[in-house]
């Protein structure tokens, strides 16, 4: 997540339970801002200056001077009770609501949700039997959502102009599977490819436009920085991982970012 304010770029590395910030010329210093006892999954920028960080099954928050304190309490059946679930990659939307889906870690299928929590803790359901909910991004009006469903290899399109969204269409995302993703001022969706070793850009009625190369044989997330794409990737998964993976990259594509939104609760007292 680009800080356009602080001028950083702040991402997650879930399993060793941080947040990390990097700043300064080529990104090139390096600062943990958050760390866990449990699984960090999301990172997202608030109105106030602050953080709101997810962690495995609840929502924190870190104050623009770096004070932690739990985030609005959630209902206890947010995860469905199920100790092998988890949230997973989430957005803001226009209104300040957070978005975030669940991924489950044992064998069973189909039944992951994309869900709505708004400043208060309260929970909505906006898509069910998910296989692994992932990226999520909105096109520059904010109209239309962007959601990836992992293992099913698509991005599904959703019109959020209505109070419920309501899905649209959908495209295919393959070889490989969608990760994280995000959409740029032209309303183009940018879509890491988890084993694909790229980022695709498709338009916005799913057609493949373009391809970017990336080193690392997982790529996971990419968020913009100005004109410039900053990517993140993974070495989990990989069998005999390469220094170049779970590394993080940039690359100048020549254009700008949709506008990115902040949750509109506090961080502070």
């Amino acid at each position: 997540m680009w800080d356009d304010r602080e001028q950083c770029v702040y991402y997650v590395d879930i399993t060793s339970h941080r947040v990390y910030r990097r700043e300064g010329a080529d990104l090139a210093q390096r600062t943990v801002v958050h760390e866990a006892d449990r699984a960090v999954t999301c990172v997202l920028l608030a109105q106030d200056g602050g953080l709101l960080i997810v962690e495995r099954d609840r929502l924190v928050t870190r104050s623009i001077d770096g004070v932690v304190r739990s985030g609005p309490p959630l209902p206890a059946d947010a995860l469905e009770a199920d100790p092998q679930r988890r949230f997973n990659d989430g957005t803001i939307d226009p209104q300040g609501r957070l978005l975030i889906g669940t991924l489950h870690e044992g064998d069973v299928e189909n039944q992951e949700r994309l869900l709505r929590i708004d400043s208060a803790g309260h929970v909505e359901t906006l898509a069910r039997s998910l296989t692994l909910s992932n990226g999520l991004g909105f096109d520059p009006s904010g109209l239309r959502l962007y959601h990836a469903d992992t293992l099913r290899n698509r991005v599904n399109v959703y019109d959020y102009a209505t109070p419920t969204p309501v899905p649209v269409r959908s495209f295919v995302v393959e070889p490989g599977y969608p990760d994280g993703l995000t959409v740029d001022a032209e309303g183009f969706i940018w879509v890491a490819v988890w084993g694909g070793s790229e980022v695709r850009r498709y338009t916005p009625t799913g057609m493949l436009d373009a391809q970017l190369p990336v080193p690392a044989r997982h790529v996971t997330a990419a968020a913009f920085m100005g004109d410039e794409l900053v990517i993140t990737t993974a070495s989990e998964g990989v069998d005999d991982p390469l220094p170049v993976d779970g590394g993080v990259y940039s690359a100048h594509v020549g254009v700008r970012g949709a506008t990115s939104y902040r949750w509109a609760g506090r961080t502070e007292a």
